[in-house]
């Protein structure tokens, strides 16, 4: 869970979006653990995408969340996901047609 205690103040107050090498990986973890759990992210993955939780309940993600959080930048999204894939913080879930599902791993 992401409470007041665990964000960092460039992320108050936005100031994270100005440096240079936006968006890093603490940038996308502190996005989409915001999205799941203060927006109501988990609902919609796991209600309406019907996206089963993972056995030790990991972040579930769809690729176009990433865009929609990273203003839609296609560029930023697929460098972002490659660096993730790279790194080992994400795995793939499930793919359909148009939507990817990765699982946040810790």
């Amino acid at each position: 869970m992401l409470n007041k205690d665990d964000i960092k103040l460039k992320y108050i107050i936005g100031t994270y979006k100005d440096n240079p090498s936006y968006p890093t990986i603490e940038d996308f973890e502190y996005l989409i653990k915001n999205w799941y759990w203060n927006e109501g992210g988990k609902s919609f993955i796991h209600e309406y995408r019907r996206v089963s939780e993972t056995e030790n309940g990991n972040i579930v993600f769809t690729d176009a969340v990433l865009r929609e959080k990273l203003e839609n930048n296609e560029e930023a999204s697929i460098r972002l996901l490659d660096l993730l894939n790279e790194s080992g913080k994400i795995k793939l879930v499930k793919a359909t047609k148009f939507t990817s599902y990765y699982e946040l791993l810790p």
